[in-house]
């Protein structure tokens, strides 16, 4: 129906406009460009799954809220930009200094749950979707209620979950379709049942063509399958559009179980030069990958 190329497309265009305009703003109506704009740079790294995109994105939160500090909607985007780069600490920490009702609406309860998640605080997460879901029965509290239960080994209650989450989804929302279509995917693909995965990640990538995240789930799923040349060309063209370390990884893995070990040995030494980059930089989003790699 979508395509991610299209996506992509329009976020761009739409920033364009936002750039052009932002100067002849005033004080509100420029918090709410700046807003959009931001939100549009976060998407399009989303949408792209290209680093350097999200990197930009992060940039340009940073800077409207030091422009804007006291727009609610921009804290928000602060927090859920600190999530994608695994800084949950530091969105709990914004999140905090929310008072009154905001601190307690559906969508700060959903940024908190997942926050919360990411530090392995299952519980009180749990306890945020589930107020959130109270107030307003949105997808991305069902959906943090889905990882939850996913996480716990409970992949029926899951996948209920995230079937209940596709429902408050509307038409104008395929990539978010696409995406609880492939975590679906992911649950059963992750208990040996092939036939659903693939059907789940067909219909991914018939919602929203040329998703990256769609192909680097097919490429996983035909490793599963030890479908080995097949998933290194899926993992080589996804990692040449997005330039991921940990599709780089993924290359050196199933060129390994090829027996393949200078080309293994490659990839796991690009994916560990980005991986390094990426530290000292001070992002944490591939520590977890470092740390694996020194053991």
């Amino acid at each position: 129906m979508v395509s991610q190329a299209a996506a992509v497309s329009d976020c761009a265009a739409e920033l364009d406009r936002i750039d052009l305009s932002l100067s002849s703003l005033d004080d509100a109506g420029g918090a709410e460009a700046a807003t959009r704009q931001a939100y549009l740079r976060l998407r399009r790294a989303r949408l792209s799954g290209v680093l350097d995109d999200l990197r930009r994105a992060d940039t340009a939160v940073s800077a409207a809220l030091r422009r804007y500090p006291d727009w609610p909607d921009l804290s928000y985007l602060r927090a859920s930009t600190d999530l994608d780069l695994h800084r949950p600490g530091a969105a709990l920490a914004l999140l905090d200094s929310a008072a009154g009702e905001a601190g307690s609406s559906p969508a700060c309860l959903e940024l908190r749950g997942a926050a919360l998640e990411q530090l392995g605080q299952r519980e009180r997460a749990e306890d945020c979707f589930a107020r959130a879901l109270s107030a307003d029965p949105s997808w991305q509290a069902l959906a943090g209620l889905a990882q939850l239960r996913a996480a716990a080994g409970d992949d029926r209650a899951a996948d209920a979950l995230y079937a209940r989450a596709e429902d408050e989804l509307t038409a104008k929302q395929m990539s978010t379709f696409a995406w609880v279509r492939l975590a679906r995917g992911a649950l059963a693909a992750g208990s040996g049942d092939h036939g659903t995965a693939w059907a789940h990640y067909r219909s991914a990538d018939v919602a929203f063509s040329g998703y990256w995240l769609t192909e680097s789930h097919i490429a996983a799923l035909l490793r599963r399958e030890n479908r080995l040349d097949e998933a290194a060309s899926a993992y080589a063209a996804v990692r040449a559009r997005t330039a991921r370390p940990d599709l780089a990884e993924a290359l050196g893995d199933v060129h390994r179980l090829r027996g393949d070990d200078r080309e293994s040995a490659r990839w796991y030494a690009i994916a560990l030069a980005e991986y390094q980059d990426s530290a000292a930089r001070g992002e944490a989003l591939y520590l977890h990958h470092l740390a694996r790699d020194e053991r």
